[in-house]
């Protein structure tokens, strides 16, 4: 196709352009050169920085994605295990949710091998979603300023807390059953433990979001802090049963809320932030 349209104003044009009564282009006040538009200009640096401040990366990129891989690689174990074992897994949880004892044909099945895997990697995921969100948590009291290697020292000691604050409470389970309530030791550490689970499980998304997604990160903090509620909630509603059962005062399940449900976590909290300075002192 022949281009009619010249790349250049000849002399006949910008006559006709500064005298015509309808100004297509602005022009100078000579009336041969376009007069520049103020609102096509680039914006000078302080007004970009003032009206689009960027959100920094929370951590460094080799955290972000080796954290980016944890997910992955916990999504990936969660499919196989849902994928074999996902009528025992549902029948476990309809129990718990309707603060109900195991049902009898699941009871009377032999417990496998993959099936004790999968229950000891759904509670090792919800040790290793906590340490990433107490982490990330952390990351602005002082992780920031840590060197690399105390990062991780960090990180591993964190997990570790975590689980034995777990293992801990799942011994004072354990004993006040024996002591207590001889006949519910077992349901009740069987729910127990499924709460955990199912709390790695309930977190898993809001805990991705979380950490990878600034933007939302309030709300998936609002989440994750529900559904930790929630499992307390539940837990209380377990144990009150119990009480109520075996005809235990109530003020008795007000010492034992006090002693054994809220006193841990304050304890745990304290801590994570004792192991932040520790961890902070030593220079690797």
């Amino acid at each position: 196709m022949i281009d009619t349209i010249p790349d250049k104003l000849t002399i006949s044009d910008s006559l006709l352009l500064r005298f015509s009564p309808f100004q297509v282009v602005p022009n100078d006040s000579a009336g041969f050169f376009f007069k520049p538009d103020a609102s096509t200009l680039p914006m000078s640096s302080s007004v970009v920085d003032a009206a689009y401040a960027g959100i920094p990366r929370p951590f460094p990129q080799l955290e972000s994605s080796i954290f980016f891989l944890f997910f992955v690689f916990c999504f990936l174990l969660f499919s196989l295990f849902y994928r074999s074992e996902r009528k025992t897994l549902f029948a476990n949880f309809k129990n718990l949710v309707g603060f109900r004892e195991r049902t009898a044909s699941v009871y009377k099945e032999q417990v496998t091998i993959r099936e004790i895997w999968g229950e000891l990697f759904l509670l090792l995921q919800t040790v290793l979603v906590f340490t990433m969100i107490f982490f990330v948590y952390f990351r602005n009291r002082g992780i920031a300023e840590m060197s690399q290697p105390n990062r991780w020292l960090l990180f591993l000691g964190i997990f570790l807390l975590l689980t034995v604050f777990i293992f801990f409470r799942y011994l004072v389970y354990y004993f006040l059953g024996i002591v207590f309530f001889p006949a519910k030791i077992k349901g009740w550490l069987e729910k127990y433990l499924q709460i955990v689970e199912l709390m790695g499980i309930l977190c898993f998304f809001p805990a991705f979001f979380y950490i990878f997604f600034p933007e939302v990160a309030s709300i998936a903090f609002i989440l994750l802090f529900v559904v930790f509620f929630i499992s307390r909630i539940g837990v209380m509603i377990a144990v009150l049963s119990i009480f109520g059962k075996n005809k235990i005062g109530f003020l008795y399940f007000i010492v034992y809320l006090c002693g054994i449900e809220i006193l841990p976590y304050f304890l745990l909290l304290t801590g994570l932030v004792s192991l932040i300075t520790v961890v902070g002192n030593i220079g690797l």
